[in-house]
């Protein structure tokens, strides 16, 4: 089981998203813990569904470096062209 998962409370549909998790199953996670999470009455096993879907998402940071390196290429390979001898 995963480590952050261990203060999760203990639900069966939350404990197979856990294990679908760990195994990789990132499709299953994606699918099925908004599902879980708007149908659950109860409001820690819907954060926690919440929670495991957000690892799935990207880090900002990660989007920005990546942006940032876009911007980066295209300013380097507009230079080369327009200096060119």
């Amino acid at each position: 089981m995963v480590a952050f998962a261990k203060d999760f409370p203990d639900d069966a549909e939350l404990a197979r998203l856990v294990a679908a998790f760990d195994a990789g199953d990132y499709r299953t996670v994606r699918d099925g813990a908004p599902k879980l999470a708007e149908r659950t009455l109860n409001p820690l096993v819907r954060r926690a569904a919440l929670d495991l879907r957000r690892r799935l998402d990207p880090d900002p940071v990660q989007l920005y470096l990546l942006g940032l390196t876009g911007a980066l290429l295209t300013f380097l390979t507009v230079w080369f062209y327009l200096h060119k001898p």
